[in-house]
């Protein structure tokens, strides 16, 4: 037999059971959000740390350190940073003159590719006392003309992989894809790295 209840204390019940079934819902879900925030923290550390791992090779005797996507050299009281490692250039043989230097003397540079060209100024203005854009035929107007007489840089595209040098040129011929390639092998070279 069931026992007769009031409407009010029916409907006390009933709130009771809201209420209590409420706060369990509201405990819960906080719950997750907390055990979610807490699993995304450790993923974003993890995924932080695993990014600032870094890699190294030792070639000829030099240390490469790579960080983000780069490859940095200390040697002798510079820092030069590069796309590629000296393990992953093309290998040209190409040789300059020994005697190629920048040493407090403006640099010219011709290139259609952005990444060669940064490579060059950031690697070769430790040396130069400045890098100025130049053309070695037709200009626009805010290119100068420069010969083989200055101290030039000529980046082009080409269907042949080369990096000869012409009095004080250097020209670093490739496809567009191997620029900053042919470019690193030019500044291993240079530096005496390979």
């Amino acid at each position: 037999m069931r026992k007769i209840i009031s409407e009010k204390d029916e409907n006390k019940k009933k709130r009771r059971n809201q209420i209590i079934l409420g706060i369990f819902l509201v405990v819960t879900m906080f719950i997750s959000v907390i055990g979610y925030s807490f699993e995304t923290n450790v993923q974003q550390n993890t995924n932080q740390i695993n990014q600032n791992q870094t890699q190294s090779i030792n070639y000829n005797g030099f240390n490469f350190v790579g960080q983000n996507g780069f490859w940095l050299l200390s040697k002798d009281g510079g820092n030069f940073i590069f796309k590629y490692n000296p393990q992953q250039i093309i290998g040209t043989n190409a040789s300059l003159n020994p005697q190629t230097t920048f040493d407090g003397k403006i640099l010219y540079i011709s290139s259609p590719d952005f990444s060669a060209e940064s490579e060059i100024r950031a690697n070769l203005g430790q040396f130069a006392t400045g890098i100025e854009n130049a053309c070695l035929d037709k200009c626009n107007n805010e290119t100068q003309v420069k010969t083989c007489d200055d101290n030039f840089i000529i980046i082009s595209e080409s269907k042949v992989s080369s990096i000869t040098t012409d009095k004080n040129c250097i020209f670093i011929r490739g496809n567009s894809e191997d620029l900053t390639r042919l470019t690193d092998e030019f500044l291993f070279k240079f530096l005496g790295i390979n």
